[in-house]
């Protein structure tokens, strides 16, 4: 994204970036779940950790990333209709973009932890991660779809058919 973005948005998206990850770092020290090791990979902010011995910790920490970016999107979206900042519209959408893109229930998002941790009710956690695994692959397959059909239109996204490779990749490794 540092090499081809032309939107001038880099430095408000890791700063969104910053603020759900410091959402999940938030919960974690509320669930008494300290973080081992923080990492900046290709595709993302990777914390390892061990796992919240609190009732709804995993809960709370898979759900305060996105939560922190809508709490985000609603001062900055107020800060729009009161004051008429193009730059807080912008910023508030990247960050309702990056908490609902996040809640996707896919493999390596927070939403595919959300709906592991909920399947995991019902059954064992690796029936869990299966169910999610092909969750993860079908969305895979209509985000590449989309990406086709919006090339066909004459509408060259490279973005999803990124996202698709991802989705991909995330359903195809196990855990």
């Amino acid at each position: 994204m540092i090499a081809i973005d032309r939107t001038g948005l880099i430095i408000p998206t890791l700063f969104a970036v910053f603020i759900h990850e410091s959402g999940h770092l938030l919960a974690m020290w509320a669930a008494d779940c300290q973080p081992k090791a923080v990492r900046l990979i290709p595709t993302s902010v990777q914390i390892i950790r061990g796992f919240s011995t609190k009732k709804y910790g995993e809960t709370a920490i898979a759900f305060c990333g996105p939560a922190a970016n809508m709490v985000l999107f609603f001062v900055l979206f107020a800060n729009y209709k009161f004051f008429g900042s193009e730059f807080s519209l912008n910023f508030a959408i990247l960050n309702f973009v990056i908490a609902v893109f996040n809640l996707l229930p896919v493999s390596g998002l927070d939403g595919g932890t959300l709906l592991t941790l909920f399947i995991a009710r019902f059954t064992n956690v690796y029936k869990a991660e299966s169910i999610v695994r092909i969750v993860t692959v079908a969305f895979a397959i209509v985000a590449f779809l989309l990406g086709v059909y919006l090339a066909s239109s004459g509408v060259v996204n490279i973005s999803v058919f990124i996202v698709a490779i991802y989705l991909g990749v995330c359903g195809m490794i196990k855990k």
